[in-house]
């Protein structure tokens, strides 16, 4: 729910070569399933969503720790190719 400028901002500081987006008003969390109860963020959600548009891989941490590995993450990715 970081604003605009706090993305474009943490990208640069970040070096990071893609867009971060921002969801200010919550539709995306909201439309996604993944805000935190009681909290106007998201819990930590990956996903691997295939060329179809259609989900291949979900994850839903239960704080700000919880992630897949990176290893697992890729794992997903290439299965969904």
């Amino acid at each position: 729910m970081d604003s605009a400028e706090d993305s474009v901002a943490l990208q640069k500081r970040l070096s990071i070569d893609l867009p971060l987006l921002s969801d200010p008003d919550l539709s995306v969390i909201m439309a996604w399933g993944v805000a935190m109860a009681g909290r106007d963020i998201s819990v930590p959600a990956t996903f691997v969503v295939r060329r179809d548009r259609s989900i291949a891989f979900r994850y839903l941490g239960e704080d700000q720790s919880d992630r897949p590995t990176t290893s697992a993450l890729l794992d997903h990715v290439e299965a969904a190719r």
